[in-house]
């Protein structure tokens, strides 16, 4: 990467009109209203309602969930009543010519546990020395008013774009992408994407794919007191685990220290989430269940994963007497997220990262990230190139006191703009 470039007269005016209160107020707002549990409308309409006064070009729709759910990229975990699309637009001078760019975010957030755990109520939207707590303050309803706020800095400027900003306020993104996925089959697509999940502020063109599993471990019911007429289905989980162990350690190995995977110690994790077993304290329990989530590599299809771990599983059961003739039974269930692999040197890469470097006089690194998000619909479904890109870290999320930094915050939705101005052109 070449060294920084002093910003133009009209970037450095772009940048500087980042409406820093307002970026905080709006993500504050959303913070204090629940969306969680599958019930995002509330926080959608919210959304909306922000666009709207930011003079986007809207579209507001519900979305036609049996629809969006036959379709073969399709995954969910949650059940809703309802799901609502909200995509705005920043129109260019050259909409049938220009370039689009798009920026997605999410709604949705993980449930917030015990109240308890957190020293700010999770629902509050705290400041705090600088920091704004509270569930989905990083992940990510802050950056997904960065981005909004981006696209208000263009227009506070009195910048015409060459070509189109889309935003993308999507739902269900923490249990498969079915929002990503109902806005790229309505046709809110573009040259490329920017998805707005927490990277530290690098740039993320490498994402771990992952998909969710169930693995149903027989054991032989019988009484405690005489548990060697019984076969404990507890004991038989115990190879089967360190088989996935063993499956991860394999997977992972080609990776580790290479370029882009240097700080990520196990890029494509496999996770055992959940083990639920037995029924009665004094009885040989005849069965338990695990569920958990299995990395998938870059440029590895979805049945390929599958099968890995299948193969391992079954491998393990053969070595065993009782498995060997009571198999377990592996399962694929709820959440999918597709890999992606974005090549270094395609043009979103260079635009976001120059224009980083440009505003903080440091080159951003390039890193890959071990979550799935939605990024993968836009490589699979859509074709787009896509990288992550955002504030936070995601460490702080799913966790009590959950928090991102403002300042992080301003210069995301800065950097933003700035990408917006050079990717898509600014009209003379």
């Amino acid at each position: 990467m070449t060294a920084p470039q002093p910003l133009t007269e009209t970037e450095r005016r772009v940048a500087d009109a980042v409406d820093v209160e307002g970026l905080v107020d709006a993500t504050r707002r959303l913070v204090r209203i629940r969306s969680d549990a599958g019930d995002e409308t509330a926080c959608q309409e919210a959304v909306a309602a922000l666009m709207r006064d930011a003079g986007l070009e809207m579209d507001v729709w519900d979305i036609d969930l049996p629809t969006v759910q036959d379709h073969p990229a399709a995954s969910w975990e949650l059940d809703r009543a309802r799901a609502l699309g909200v995509v705005g637009r920043l129109p260019g001078t050259e909409p049938t010519g220009g370039p689009t760019l798009v920026l997605n975010g999410h709604v949705d957030v993980v449930p917030p546990g015990h109240a308890s755990d957190w020293t700010h109520p999770p629902f509050a939207g705290a400041l705090e020395q600088g920091r704004l707590y509270g569930r989905g303050a990083l992940d990510m309803k802050g950056p997904l008013m960065a981005g909004l706020h981006a696209m208000v800095a263009v227009e506070r400027a009195g910048v015409r774009l060459r070509g189109t900003v889309l935003l993308h306020s999507v739902v269900g993104e923490e249990d498969g992408g079915i929002g990503t996925l109902a806005a790229i089959l309505r046709g809110h697509t573009g040259d490329a994407a920017i998805v707005m999940e927490p990277t530290r502020l690098q740039v993320a063109p490498i994402q771990s794919g992952c998909i969710n599993f169930r693995v149903v471990v027989p054991g032989r019911a019988a009484h405690g007191a005489t548990r060697t007429e019984g076969v404990s289905a507890i004991e038989k989980l115990y190879p089967l685990h360190r088989a996935l162990l063993a499956l991860e350690a394999e997977r992972n190995e080609p990776y580790v220290g290479r370029p882009l995977y240097g700080g990520v110690p196990i890029p494509f994790p496999l996770s055992v989430g959940t083990v639920r077993g037995g029924s009665w304290a004094s009885s040989v329990p005849e069965q338990v269940v695990i569920e958990g989530r299995l990395g998938v590599l870059p440029g590895e299809t979805m049945p390929e994963a599958r099968s890995a771990l299948e193969q391992a599983v079954g491998g393990a059961a053969r070595r065993d007497p009782f498995l060997r003739t009571s198999p377990p039974v592996v399962e694929w269930w709820g959440g999918r997220f597709y890999p992606v692999d974005t090549p270094v040197e395609a043009p979103i890469v260079d635009t976001l990262s120059t224009a980083l470097r440009d505003l903080t006089g440091n080159a951003p690194g390039l890193e890959a990230v071990p979550f799935g998000a939605d990024a993968g619909l836009f490589a699979h479904v859509a074709a787009m190139p896509v990288v992550l890109f955002g504030a936070g870290d995601i460490r702080r999320a799913h966790r009590p006191d959950e928090y991102v930094d403002v300042e992080e915050l301003v210069l995301m939705s800065r950097t933003l703009a700035v990408t917006a101005l050079r990717y898509c052109g600014v009209s003379e």
